[in-house]
């Protein structure tokens, strides 16, 4: 039997493994990694590498950020944001594909980078002069073969951002070597629109001056590539409508033969003419009956394509299309063929394939192939699994071509709709689709309710009808109820042994409780996403019709299932907060800097405040009535903080001024939702050191031009000021600060005088009501007591700081929330050089943490270590896991069912959630707990009782008779 004993040994070395529970990470949280609204010009299909056939999609979005994205799922293998972080309005951003193996190469304000198109990894980059900016950028055409070894270089156009420099033309190596030679145009005037193109040995530098003089001519100057010397100059005729991308006169800049096209409202003709050519020819365009609004043109990036381009043409109530192609010996462009005018929304993209150029477009209900030689139809798709959104159309694709043998294609198109959807469709099937719309979000706010509870409707119903008709209403929903007994049943066994997703996920919603987030965007839309799911939309409104271009977006709210949106110039639109509906848009009279929302009745009312940091009452919307006794702070222009009084009337109460040459920047006051569930911390000793718990205190910051910091705590009734700090070369920044319970928290970027040395500094202060255990304070004998009394006025509380140097900067604060505030809370803090979020416990924050010593028995049994100056993230506290989550502003949590689990909405570029457990999951069975060997276990005392009752039996009858 020594195999036996063998056996029993493995065994126990196995049951402890297995008890090991896994990471939670990508189970229970979930991120959109955004880019942003791909612009057409830096958008396109490309190979990064030679040696395979699979194609990546990239793009430079308006936010500049460069990404590339997987064709076949959506998810974004990788991104570089080109400004450091996400910009808004990065309309000026450029992005070639360089014949040489896996290379790309953007241009951003004055910064051009080479980046390795698999793994985004940068290569090289060359920085313009000061004064300038990117303006342009083409590749030059290699003449051999693009493996032999040669690198391929780049054209840079530097337009001039001040009055001192001029436009300069460039030529950047491309093994990163730097500038081969530059021309400076001094006599062209500045805000003159200027544009490059390139071809096999000829650089094409396009300039249009504005004015009533000029505007009908466009300067042609032709460079030879390879030393820059100026070849010829001539003048072109063009119309004020520029055709080409970016408002351009210059089209298809990447192909062999440039063009000019321009035209003149109401777009009865084109003026084309050849880069190479001075010729101007006139193309008449047919306008189907009705006025022309509209004319794009598109064409293939190819130098082995044949010179053929399309004109989109968007009438009043139809579009079309007419291609033309051009004849590069004499300069002539001629019709070749048109494409049907039909009443939906229409897309029209260029791409070739081993030389051969197509064009593809793209409607609401189907996806059609042509050939750029003949109007026949290549391929035809009908579209399917599209959900659009009301209103919505597609603005611009891209799309991608692949011959599968003499008479069949392959097509996938990327579109992006103006409702902020890019998606991929491959042969009229849809294949992902990105919420690229909130990459633009500024405001978030938590519906509580969530979606509405069937349940709890239907017993809603049944109370408030006579008890009759709800004794039949029951009877009737508990005998619908019976008709799902047998599929439950059936399906038991599967939900105690088995673990699908779908079911973790509704036991999940069902413990955590469902949770909706409703997020504002700049572009002023209003966005519903559910929390407890991965980031699934519920729905999208836009609300641009109701928006001013001078007015923008608050503050948002939720509550009685209306999401209310305020704008800055007072006005309010409610929403339906299940569906996102309209339900009612009212102007307002005045204009707000920001809002507050205080307690009133029967809703919590709303206070406007100003720009001068005046608060009113919403006298302009039918208030609800404030509670009297509300404190409100605000800062004024000046820099000083303002207290009021807030009920019926608006009443100032105090000023607080700081010292000469500081200004308040900001006010912080507890979060609308901070419980406290225990007054007082027990010591190791047993004794109670009581917390200093008020509603009423409030966290000012007052910053300097000469780098200095004053913190005041200051009580809100009074503007007592209870505790200040003060800190000195402090780099000017937001100054993000946080305060809970008894505690707060700040950080800041200091600059070291004599080493120049950076550092970010988190400080952290608890507050007690006395320095010695079981004290209350001077008012320990009072059962209560007014801040206006003089010992009220003298209560202030005992302050224990300590500070912590970190890593890298923190850009926001935020604390964890649960529902009783019995679980440990848990430091949000979000690091933007990382593009991560962490959580840092409270515990590694003690400012009671023993300083040059080690703790003694009392504190080690309060859990308190020595206090370390330097604060290392532990891996563990980060919540973004290997996740990179860009552009964060702001970190929001909320209370779930569970106490221990707190649930975190990330927003800004990207938008990240998860949940947290800061004091483990106390009230919740984890992964590791077994089902099955449960179920075996029950099974088997069953047995084992079953099988001992006759023993017993007989035992006991056998002692009756003895």
């Amino acid at each position: 039997m020594r195999w036996y004993g063998v056996a029993s040994i493995l065994s126990t070395l196995f049951w402890p493994a297995c008890a090991i529970f896994a990471d939670d990470a990508f189970h229970i949280d979930f991120h959109h990694a955004l880019l942003g609204s791909p612009q057409p010009h830096t958008t396109f299909f490309h190979k990064p590498h030679s040696n395979t056939n699979a194609s990546l999609l990239y793009t430079v979005s308006d936010k500049a950020v460069l990404g590339a994205v997987n064709p076949k799922d959506g998810s974004a293998l990788w991104r570089q944001p080109l400004a450091g972080q996400p910009v808004d309005n990065a309309s000026s951003a450029y992005l070639i594909a360089g014949e040489r193996d896996g290379q790309l190469v953007s241009g951003y304000d004055r910064t051009v980078a080479c980046w390795d198109a698999l793994d985004g990894r940068l290569i090289w980059d060359y920085t313009l002069p000061q004064g300038t900016e990117i303006g342009g950028l083409q590749a030059i055409p290699l003449q051999g073969s693009a493996t032999d070894g040669v690198m391929q270089d780049f054209v840079v156009l530097a337009v001039p951002t001040d009055s001192q420099t001029h436009i300069s033309i460039s030529r950047i190596a491309g093994d990163g070597s730097g500038q081969k030679w530059q021309h400076v145009d001094s006599s062209t005037a500045h805000g003159s629109s200027a544009s490059i193109a390139t071809a096999s040995k000829h650089i094409y530098y396009v300039t249009t001056s504005h004015g009533l003089l000029t505007s009908n001519k466009a300067k042609v100057v032709t460079f030879d590539s390879a030393r820059g010397h100026e070849i010829s100059q001539t003048s072109v005729a063009v119309d004020s409508e520029p055709l080409a991308a970016g408002g351009r006169h210059a089209a298809v800049a990447c192909s062999n033969f440039p063009f000019l096209i321009s035209a003149e409202r109401p777009f009865k003709s084109v003026k084309f003419s050849l880069l190479n050519n001075p010729k101007v020819s006139s193309l008449h365009l047919d306008e189907k009956g009705e006025d022309i609004e509209a004319v794009t043109v598109h064409a293939v990036c190819d130098q082995a394509a044949a010179t053929h381009f399309l004109l989109h043409i968007k009438g009043k109530t139809r579009q079309w299309a007419e291609v033309f192609h051009v004849n590069t010996k004499s300069g002539d462009a001629t019709k070749a063929y048109s494409l049907p005018a039909t009443e939906e929304q229409s897309v029209f993209t260029a791409s070739s394939y081993e030389g051969t150029a197509f064009f593809i477009r793209s409607t609401e209900s189907e996806v059609i192939l042509y050939s750029s030689e003949s109007h026949g139809q290549l391929g035809r798709w009908k579209k399917t699994n599209f959900k659009t959104s009301p209103g919505s159309f597609y603005s611009h694709a891209t799309a991608e071509v692949v011959s599968r043998g003499k008479a069949s294609y392959a097509v996938r198109v990327a579109e992006f709709s103006t409702s902020g959807d890019w998606s991929l469709v491959r042969n009229g099937e849809l294949q992902w689709s990105r919420p690229e719309m909130l990459a633009y979000a500024n405001l978030a706010a938590w519906d509580e309710n969530g979606a509405p509870d069937a349940l709890a409707e239907e017993l809603d119903l049944e109370s408030s009808v006579n008890p009759w008709t709800a004794y039949i209403h029951r009877l009737k929903r508990h005998l619908h109820d019976l008709a799902s007994l047998p599929e439950y049943l059936r399906s038991l066994p599967d939900t105690v042994l088995k673990s699908t997703p779908d079911a973790d996920m509704i036991t999940r919603q069902n413990l955590v409780g469902t949770k909706v987030v409703i997020v504002a965007t700049t572009r002023k839309e209003v966005i519903a996403l559910d929390a407890t799911t991965p980031g699934v939309l519920r729905w999208q409104s836009d609300l641009s019709s109701y928006v001013r271009e001078d007015a923008e977006m608050k503050s948002v709210t939720v509550s009685g299932g209306r999401v209310s949106v305020y704008l800055s110039n007072g006005s309010l639109i409610v929403l339906d907060a299940n569906n996102g509906s309209l339900i009612e848009n009212k102007p307002g009279t005045i204009p707000i800097s920001h809002l507050i929302h205080i307690p009133g009745s029967p809703a919590p009312a709303v206070i406007k405040v100003g720009s001068d940091g005046v608060p009113l009452l919403a006298e302009d919307f039918p208030p609800e009535t404030a509670l009297e006794g509300n404190v409100v702070v605000t800062i004024s222009p000046e820099g000083k903080a303002i207290g009021w009084t807030v009920g019926r009337n608006v009443e100032k109460t105090w000023t607080l001024k700081p010292q000469d040459g500081m200004k308040i920047v900001r006010a912080v006051a507890r979060a609308e939702h901070d419980p406290v569930a225990s007054i007082g911390r027990v010591l190791g000793d047993r004794s109670v050191l009581y917390k200093y718990i008020s509603p009423n205190i409030a966290l000012l910051l007052a910053t300097s031009q000469s780098g200095a910091l004053t913190v005041y705590l200051i009580d809100a009734i009074t503007g007592a000021t209870l505790h200040t700090a003060t800190h000195s070369g402090v780099l000017k920044s937001d100054i993000p600060a946080v305060i809970s319970e008894n505690w707060y928290a700040y950080t800041f970027t200091t600059r070291d005088p004599l080493t120049s040395g950076l550092s970010t500094q988190l400080v952290v202060s608890e507050l007690y009501e006395s320095s010695m255990p079981n004290d209350r304070g001077l008012l320990s004998a009072r059962t209560n007591y007014s801040v206006f009394s003089v010992d009220g006025a003298a209560a202030t509380p005992y302050v224990i700081s300590q500070s912590y140097t970190v890593a890298e900067p923190i850009s926001h604060l935020a604390v964890s929330q649960t529902a009783q505030g019995i679980t440990s809370r848990q430091l949000l803090a979000t690091l933007p050089n990382s593009n991560a979020i962490v959580g840092i416990p409270r515990e590694i924050l003690d400012p009671r943490r023993p300083v040059e010593r080690d703790p003694n028995a009392t504190e080690r049994e309060e859990g308190l270590t020595r206090y370390m100056p330097n604060l290392e993230f532990d891996p563990k506290y980060y919540l973004t896991h290997s996740r990179e989550v860009l552009g964060v502003k702001e970190v929001l949590s909320s209370p779930s069912l569970l106490e221990s689990t707190s649930l975190v909405f990330a927003f800004g570029h990207d938008v990240f959630g998860t949940t947290i457990t800061p004091s483990m999951a106390f009230d919740v069975l984890g992964k590791g707990f077994n089902r099955v060997q449960l179920v075996l276990t029950v099974v088997a005392l069953f047995a084992g009782v079953w099988a001992l009752r006759p023993l017993v039996r007989k035992k006991t009858v056998e002692g009756r008779w003895k």
